[in-house]
């Protein structure tokens, strides 16, 4: 039996099922809080505690719609007699507040989601957080204050976006990150910080950061010191600031400590009680995390089996928790053993499904692409009952962002396809995170060309090798990576079938339609709209759909509001007018990304039926 068709033991099924994705983890007391993702709940987001279990029942969903990608939704506290919390409602976005004891009562008022909340910190009876206002097609920010009856105060205004609220320990000082259009926050951004008196704040200054060094994650050392991420060395590592802005560098490595700060909640940098800190660095491949002395500059790796972290630390100054992963076990839960500087416990342990003789070998390899190194994550299919003689099916899957990147480690849907027999090349082409800003930048003013043209190397590189088979190889990717895998197709002939995940089509109709959080992030990618629109004309796959000849399968969620459902629909379109073997499916209620049970099984069969057609194999579903 042929690499492809291998009978694998995950179904789609199993792979919906076991999704159930975890994030954001909290201490609160003496006890561990998360979020949980689950799909066979419609994508439910509930608040779970370690020693409690749900904290929210159906119908609640914990998701704000910041930026629209969410991120932190919810702020627990512990009290005396129990716990008390707060959390943004998805289906209306108000905060609502809940106790031990209590359900959930509404503490916003009623806006037809006009009124979106994150970022939440308890200042004295206050709730401080970033509102965010979305009417008629314009957005605003800022910071406000909501006290335990509802009522809405505005603490500071003025910016076009806040994150990472932070007060100082001695509650005189508030600080936080801000940038402006046309830059996204890695592009540039400034922590601020402004006096608080009476709850009310004054003398706003900037006190680090510029428009060309995006800064990170400040967090408070003491009343007047914060530790942070700076990039002016071209690669993120922490730093530490005064409240008069002078600066010194606490570590200078080529290794990045930071991460592009798509969601709100991020945490970078884990302050212990002593003036220690806790934080990720290391190569892609084999992330570490870190126990680092400001006072003595010096570096301790924790020992742990885990490669990649998630940038959601939880401490209340003495414990550490917070979300791990490697070749074998997806989203873990752990808490770190500071003094023995190794692994205390695991919270919620999260294996990869199969038997291990199942399990793919992932590894990082660097190949010669256009002038330039191209970074590629291969997972290598492994089965108990089959040995690969040549080459095998290759899955090239395509990051979204573009500024993101992929890690060496097991990920769900993919043992989908390695199980059957796929290879996947993971690409981090030129523009990904994890590289330094050098490597990050090689996609300013070149997106729709460096990272298509990094996509073909690798596929150029792995038919040479002998690992891909060359009238086999598949493409895969959504949103940002959905545009490369568009491009791709019309530019190329090097695969036989695409999958396009909510991808972008045409730019200029991104530039005008799209949410206000990335309304001008093509400024840096392509250049400035509508001065530059025959760039955008020329890098849009749609102005290039007359070279499609690729079998193309295409998945949509009707309420996306980051790439509009008109851009898939645009390609769906070319392939009826040029009679190309095509399947097109709209999931509705779902947005940027799937979360439902159904979604996710109907897009791995069909994508797999879908190639095992244009590629001459009988998969096995």
């Amino acid at each position: 039996m042929q690499p492809g068709e291998w009978r694998s033991p995950l179904k789609a099924s199993d792979i919906s099922k076991a999704g159930v994705s975890a994030s954001w983890p909290s201490i609160v007391g003496d006890d561990i809080w998360w979020i949980e993702t689950r799909p066979e709940e419609e994508g439910r987001r509930v608040i779970v505690s370690e020693k409690h279990g749900d904290l929210i029942a159906a119908p609640w969903s914990a998701h704000h719609m910041v930026h629209e990608y969410g991120g932190r939704s919810y702020l627990g506290i512990a009290r005396e007699s129990g716990y008390e919390f707060y959390f943004v409602n998805k289906s209306d976005q108000r905060i609502y507040r809940a106790t031990h004891n209590s359900s959930p009562a509404p503490l916003t008022p009623e806006s037809n989601r006009e009124y979106r909340y994150a970022e939440m910190i308890k200042v004295g009876d206050e709730i401080w957080c970033v509102r965010e206002k979305v009417k008629e097609h314009v957005t605003t920010r800022e910071i406000v204050a909501i006290n335990n009856k509802g009522k809405i105060r505005t603490l500071l205004s003025g910016h076009q976006f806040y994150a990472h609220l932070r007060l100082a320990p001695d509650g005189k000082h508030l600080a936080w990150v801000s940038w402006e259009h046309p830059l996204m926050p890695w592009d540039g951004s400034h922590i601020f910080i402004a006096e608080v008196n009476n709850c009310e704040i004054s003398h706003e200054r900037a006190i680090a950061g510029s428009d060309s060094n995006p800064v990170l994650s400040p967090e408070w050392l003491d009343h007047s010191h914060l530790i942070y991420i700076d990039e002016s060395t071209g690669w993120w590592n922490p730093w530490q600031v005064n409240i008069q802005g002078e600066r010194r560098q606490i570590i200078n490595e080529q290794s990045e400590w930071g991460f592009p700060a798509w969601q709100l909640g991020y945490v970078g940098i884990a302050l212990l009680n002593d003036g220690r800190f806790i934080a990720l660095h290391g190569p892609v491949d084999n992330r570490k995390v870190a126990l680092v002395d400001p006072r003595s500059q010096s570096i301790t790796d924790f020992e742990t089996e885990f490669t990649a972290f998630m940038p959601t630390f939880a401490t209340d100054g003495k414990k550490v928790a917070l979300f791990a992963a490697n070749s074998a076990n997806f989203a873990t839960l752990i808490e770190l053993d500071v003094e023995e500087m190794k692994v205390k416990r695991t919270i919620r342990p999260n294996p990869i499904p199969i038997d291990a003789s199942y399990a793919p070998e992932i590894k990082e390899v660097t190949i010669p692409g256009k002038g330039r190194d191209v970074h590629v994550i291969l997972h290598k299919p492994r089965h108990p009952n089959h040995q690969i003689n040549g080459a095998t099916p290759l899955l090239v899957q395509v990051h979204g962002g573009p500024t993101a990147h992929s890690s060496a480690i097991a990920k769900l849907d993919y043992l989908y396809w390695t199980t059957r027999g796929f290879t996947i090349a993971d690409v981090n082409y030129g523009g990904s995170t994890g590289y330094g800003s050098a490597y990050r930048h090689l996609l300013y003013g070149q997106w729709g060309v460096v990272d298509y043209e990094d996509v073909i190397s690798t596929v150029t590189y792995l038919i040479a090798e002998g690992i891909a088979d060359p009238k086999r190889v598949f493409i895969a990717g959504g949103s940002a990576g959905g545009f490369t895998v568009l491009n791709a197709l019309v530019h190329s002939n090097s695969f036989a079938a695409g999958a396009d995940y909510y991808g972008v089509a045409e730019l200029s109709a991104l530039a005008t339609d799209t949410h206000d959080f990335e309304s001008r992030y093509l400024d840096s990618m392509i250049g400035p709209y509508p001065e530059r629109k025959d760039l955008y004309d020329q890098r849009s796959p749609l102005t290039h759909a007359e070279k499609l000849s690729t079998p193309l399968i295409i998945f949509q969620g009707t309420e996306d509001m980051v790439v509009p459902p008109s851009q898939s629909e645009a390609f769906r379109d070319v392939c009826v007018k040029k009679g190309i073997k095509h399947k097109y499916f709209a999931f509705e209620g779902e947005g940027h990304g799937f979360v439902r049970a159904e979604s996710i099984i109907t897009s791995l069969e069909e994508s797999l039926i879908f190639f095992g057609e244009a590629g001459g194999f009988s998969p096995q579903l």
